[in-house]
């Protein structure tokens, strides 16, 4: 299998991690990262695989596309697919599937040798973004299989934004520290975690502040001990990296619905619309350890199959091949 992985000077390889660990975890591939000056959009890559032209585009916006890639592609594999928002293209584009940042040793060499010869120019504010690529964690650190012993507590962290910093997303730092509250209040210490510490956090929540791990290596190895995590939606209603990572740690997972269409469904988690859902779902968890059990098989069944690098990038190419495939039926009918 020959791959041609085509991205701009800017490439977000904080983003785009698990996709190159699954590329370059393909047995037998040729893959040649390249540098093209077409792609201005940091999270967007063109790949090229026996022919096939495949836009992969990362955007947290669901009613975003990026036209030029669109125009180009055989087939647009979206991270964040929502069915009330549609393109003109729609006929080309596919979920990609759930995401997160994490890398392999053999995907970081070649991105880093790819982008050597734009270093030298490169920005205090670009020369970070790279650093946080590097110090991610190996997608293996993220595992942990269900036959591994848990804590029976509850993960919630998350973060709360500024107005600039997520305009138009009005009450989610409301909701989100509302449902942690409400967490708290019903299961005491049994719920861990507690809000990212961030200036702003300071004043908006101080009590809620925690302390516990937030650098990622550390929250990774940590975060793996409890046997529920809570799951809400991201920024504009995109998919967070939590949810792979709940899946990566069989993890039994009480959320929020999903709203963004994915390769294959989510239906084994524990759904809830309130504070009060959330909690009643939490607690038949905690109390039968039957259900948790399976719950945790379920996770990792999906992660096996789903989201860990190389079985994600196997299926996304099978399903971009069977849908081209299909749109070329279409076409020539």
């Amino acid at each position: 299998m020959r791959v041609h992985f085509s991205c701009g000077d800017n490439l977000d390889l904080f983003h785009f991690g698990r996709t190159l660990a699954g590329l370059y975890a393909q047995p037998g591939a040729a893959i040649r990262l390249r540098r093209v000056g077409w792609i201005s959009n940091p999270l967007c890559a063109a790949i090229e695989v026996d022919g096939l032209r495949l836009a992969i585009e990362l955007s947290d916006h669901s009613d975003w596309w990026d036209q030029g890639l669109l125009e180009w592609c055989d087939v647009y594999a979206k991270r964040n697919l929502n069915a009330r928002h549609v393109s003109a293209l729609q006929q080309k584009i596919i979920p990609l599937g759930l995401n997160w940042a994490c890398r392999s040793r053999r995907s970081m060499a070649a991105a880093l040798t790819a982008i050597a010869p734009t270093l030298p120019r490169a920005s205090k504010g670009r020369l970070r973004e790279i650093y946080r690529y590097l110090a991610t964690p190996h997608w293996k650190a993220f595992e942990q299989d269900p036959r591994q012993p848990v804590d029976r507590t509850i993960l919630f962290q998350t973060r709360v934004w500024e107005a600039r910093e997520a305009p138009g997303e009005y009450g989610i730092n409301d909701q989100r520290i509302g449902l942690l509250r409400a967490l708290k209040k019903e299961f005491k210490h049994r719920v861990v975690g507690g809000v990212v510490p961030t200036p702003f956090a300071f004043s908006f929540c101080p009590d809620l502040v925690t302390n516990l791990p937030c650098r990622q290596p550390q929250y990774v190895r940590w975060a793996k001990k409890s046997l529920i995590g809570i799951y809400f939606r991201s920024l504009f209603d995109s998919l967070a990296f939590k949810m792979a990572e709940y899946l990566a740690a069989s993890k039994c997972i009480v959320s929020e619905p999903i709203l963004n269409q994915l390769p294959a469904p989510l239906d084994f988690v524990c759904t809830y619309h309130s504070a009060d859902e959330c909690l009643a779902a939490c607690e038949r968890i905690l109390c039968d350890p039957s259900l948790a059990q399976a719950q945790r098989q379920q996770s990792w069944e999906y992660y096996l199959a789903q989201v860990r690098p190389d079985a994600h990038w196997a299926d996304l190419l099978q399903r971009t091949r069977q849908h081209a495939i299909a749109g070329r039926a279409v076409s020539a009918n």
